[in-house]
């Protein structure tokens, strides 16, 4: 009869270095999951996804020309609401 031999135990070098894998899969997946869980930083990159490119290089200067449309509506909305114009 032939016996069987029984499986190497590993040593403490091989040990150490599954430890050390493993740890570097857990830090992975746990930054995977935080990734997941941070709504607040998901939202601002698709934000900063679907924003056009001229308005993410000149924001000061779209915001104003904005502003500047609306208070034009507004006073003509006012001069038309009160009869002295139209």
């Amino acid at each position: 009869m032939t016996r069987r031999e029984a499986p190497k135990a590993p040593g403490p070098d091989e040990l150490r270095r599954e430890a050390a894998r493993k740890r570097q899969e857990l830090g992975e997946t746990i930054d995977q999951l935080m990734a997941r869980t941070d709504v607040k930083a998901r939202a601002a990159h698709l934000v900063h996804e679907k924003t056009p490119e001229p308005v993410r290089q000149h924001p000061r200067q779209i915001l104003a020309a904005v502003a500047m449309v609306a208070v034009a509506g507004i006073a003509l909305w006012q001069l038309r609401r009160t009869g002295k114009w139209g």
